[in-house]
């Protein structure tokens, strides 16, 4: 495994032209990107020193959050450095000489063909919609396919890299449609090379007691500081029914002490307090 000497090596999940990628170049222009699999593995690698930083999606602003990010990021030793807005430009993507109404089958990931139904369902019964790892591996595999009624939903940077032609552009249900990308590091890295800004944002995930007014509770331990929630979402616990865990993003404070005291006081009433970490988000 090798990096071009003197940069910074990212790792990010797919191939050439992924929006993680498109992500990783306006965080680190002069970054070494190490292309990934799928999302445990860009963690595994920064959390085992292969790379410094990794590049992730966590939300979106039609389809909502990504919650096998979230998942993994419960369990490692990483934590959330810098985050930004990306605007997702979707296309449909197909080999020269196909025309639209030729298309059989798209692929692309979950996310992206969530957040394209309408375009989608616009194409009748006859076109089936599958998903695969990532966008950017949805034009490589239409370009890499014998299939000629085959089309990615994708970004537009691809049809150039995959020598693809674009059938259709701006086929997102939301015309701003935005994802939330997070930069990881381990433990021991505060913010990212070039950031100098004071983090902006903590967030966490917690388990409440299942009785009557914790969350009510917590949420009057947030108010009662004059701290401002930014996102709160429940997601179910695997293996417990009916039980939910919470993903809280709240806007961090101008006096350190007071986060302190916040986290003391939710590892006193919640049987799971994790900080997934205290960074800025460049709007």
């Amino acid at each position: 495994m090798s990096f071009t000497e003197g940069k910074i090596p990212v790792a990010v999940q797919g191939t050439r032209g992924a929006y993680s990628q498109l992500a990783a170049e306006k965080m680190f222009p002069d970054g070494s990107f190490l292309y990934f699999k799928n999302f445990g593995a860009v963690i595994s690698a920064v959390d085992q020193k292969l790379c410094r930083f990794g590049v992730l999606p966590l939300e979106n602003n039609t389809y909502g959050s990504v919650r096998a990010v979230y998942r993994l990021l419960q369990t490692r030793e990483v934590s959330i450095a810098y985050a930004m807005r990306l605007k997702i430009d979707h296309v449909l993507l197909a080999k020269e000489g196909t025309a639209l109404q030729d298309i059989r089958r798209v692929i692309s990931h979950e996310q992206a063909l969530g957040q394209c139904e309408t375009f989608l369902h616009s194409l009748g019964d006859k076109v089936s919609i599958d998903a695969c790892l990532n966008t950017a591996v949805a034009a490589r595999m239409t370009a890499e396919s014998d299939d000629p009624a085959l089309a990615a939903v994708s970004s537009p940077e691809c049809a150039e890299i995959y020598g693809l032609k674009v059938l259709k552009r701006h086929i997102a249900d939301n015309n701003s449609n935005f994802t939330r990308f997070i930069c990881i590091s381990g433990k021991e890295e505060s913010g990212i090379p070039g950031k100098s800004e004071k983090p902006n944002r903590l967030s966490l995930i917690l388990t409440i007691p299942h009785r009557p007014g914790m969350l009510s509770g917590i949420l009057d331990l947030f108010a009662e500081k004059n701290i401002n929630l930014l996102k709160i979402e429940s997601v179910p616990i695997p293996g417990k029914d009916f039980e939910f865990m919470f993903f809280i993003d709240i806007e961090e404070t101008e006096n350190p002490e007071t986060t302190r005291k916040i986290l003391t006081e939710l590892e006193e009433i919640c049987p799971v307090v994790r900080c997934l970490g205290s960074y800025y988000e460049e709007y």
